[in-house]
């Protein structure tokens, strides 16, 4: 019997990856999963000033004293946003220059992963806990090559590989059909369809794999979001939001085509759930990162086939 904890879209929060650690302990579990959509969206200036450092990130202007800067730090870097120290000079100077924010985010994002691998690697013996750590469509492409440079420590980066569990074959992906947002990994379907047909042709048995597909198959429990229109505002009918399916439909006629045991997917946060695909049973998580909240799945397969699985959220 095998045991997988799967989570997915921690968007940057240390308090999610701090959880998911302490997962591994709590159920026991032979593998860890954290995949697609590991990064933050957001700097926040703490802006330097007489007395502490000035924010108006909570809604109203506030200057930190003493150990309430450090705290709100915390406090925001749990939220899965990148706080900085600053000037009032910096800050007009990266009002004047978008590629210098950019560039400072994008650091941000680096350092703050190195230093979460690094604390997974002191809290689990990767040598007993197999460990996959993916990106997703938000996540920008820097980070693909400091996952990887964690290899040799035991952290698997699965995108270009098949990973092997107890005779469980898992393929990984980590692109999205076209979003409103214009995210760093998005498809079209016949980019997708070619692109996971390959990986596909990887596995020497479909019937014992696992579609660790960061989209979600369209037309399921797992893909509905509130329709948006062009200035990406709700859609409201009768009152109520629209709700729609947002989901890849070449991965649908693939896990239809194909039939795998399991499908990994996550994406969108509010469509947490389990549903089938045919004869496939398919997950979504869920998430709700920027409240700390971490959720997942732990799954149970033995003898060839799925055993058992449970809900996490905590």
């Amino acid at each position: 019997m095998v045991r997988l904890f799967f989570s997915v879209d921690c968007h940057g929060s240390t308090t999610v990856w701090r959880k998911w650690i302490r997962a591994h302990e709590r159920f026991k579990v032979d593998v860890m999963m954290l995949c697609g959509d590991l990064t933050g969206k957001a700097l926040v200036p703490l802006v330097k000033q007489e007395g502490g450092y000035y924010t108006d990130y909570f809604g109203t202007g506030k200057v930190l004293r003493g150990e309430e800067v450090t705290k709100v730090e915390q406090i925001l870097e749990g939220s899965g946003l990148y706080p900085f120290r600053t000037t009032w000079e910096e800050v007009r100077e990266l009002q004047r220059n978008p590629q210098k924010v950019e560039e400072m985010m994008n650091e941000a994002i680096k350092r703050r992963l190195i230093d979460w691998l690094e604390l997974l690697l002191k809290n689990v013996d990767t040598s007993k806990v197999k460990v996959l750590v993916m990106p997703g469509n938000d996540d920008v492409f820097d980070i693909d090559e400091i996952i990887k440079s964690y290899e040799d420590r035991g952290i698997i980066y699965p995108l270009d590989k098949v990973v092997e569990i107890d005779g469980f074959e898992i393929i990984s992906y980590d692109y999205v059909n076209p979003t409103p947002w214009d995210t760093p990994r998005e498809a079209k379907e016949k980019t997708i369809r070619k692109d996971i047909e390959k990986k596909i042709s990887w596995l020497s048995d479909v019937s014992k794999a696992i579609f660790n597909f960061h989209c979600p198959p369209y037309g399921t429990r797992l893909d509905l979001a509130p329709e948006l229109d062009k200035n990406l505002r709700p859609v409201m009918k009768g009152g109520q939001p629209s709700i729609i399916h947002v989901g890849s439909k070449a991965i649908r006629e693939l896990e239809l085509k194909y039939k795998p045991m399991l499908g990994l997917h996550g994406h969108i946060h509010e469509a947490s759930g389990v549903d089938k695909l045919g004869s496939t049973i398919i997950f979504n998580p869920g998430s709700e990162y920027g409240e700390g909240v971490l959720r997942g799945y732990v799954i149970e397969l033995s003898e060839g086939k799925l055993k058992r699985y449970w809900r996490v959220q905590g």
